[in-house]
């Protein structure tokens, strides 16, 4: 009886093991969540905080971590110990500017971005820059035109153009 009283309870913001002190039956414990979330993310993470939760009628651990300029937050399932979401991003926390350097896994060149976006839009390169957008590298390439500036926003991975905006010089109004 217990068991369901605590299960009925939405639990949000308190450590698991202070709400779970006797394991209910069947849940794999937050230590063991704790684990799973750092062999999603790499074992070299450090694990801040495991969360107990539940919502809509689902029981899951969130499990916060930490590895190097990264802040993740991972959700998993308290019965089956199936990961149900991941979501990391840029530690804002972090006084060092190097968070926004090229990640190993793109291959993607600025220089190949630039290429990209001159062959959309025809122009010489005024800037480019790479940035974190909704959890995507992006390259921003903006080009002078005989027609004004274009921005173009390039998918750091594929190369397809995400988004492109152009400001005419025409001043009239």
């Amino acid at each position: 009886m217990s068991a369901t009283v605590l299960l009925g309870v939405t639990v949000t913001g308190i450590s698991a093991n202070a709400v779970w002190g006797a394991k209910p039956t069947g849940l794999i414990g937050a230590t063991a969540a704790a684990n799973i979330a750092k062999k999603a993310v790499g074992n070299n993470a450090q694990v801040e905080d495991v969360e107990l939760e539940r919502k809509n009628g689902k029981v899951y651990y969130e499990v916060d971590l930490q590895q190097g300029d990264k802040d993740w937050d991972i959700d998993v399932d308290a019965y089956t110990g199936k990961t149900i979401r991941s979501h990391s991003e840029l530690d804002h926390d972090s006084n060092d500017e190097s968070s926004l350097n090229k990640p190993n896994h793109i291959t993607l060149t600025e220089k190949q971005a630039g290429q990209i976006a001159l062959k959309h839009v025809p122009g010489s390169i005024l800037s480019s820059k790479l940035d974190k957008e909704d959890g995507q590298f992006i390259y921003e390439v903006e080009v002078h035109t005989n027609e004004g500036t274009v921005e173009l926003e390039i998918h750091a991975l594929s190369g397809a153009i995400v988004d492109t905006d152009e400001d005419d010089d025409d001043n009239e109004y």
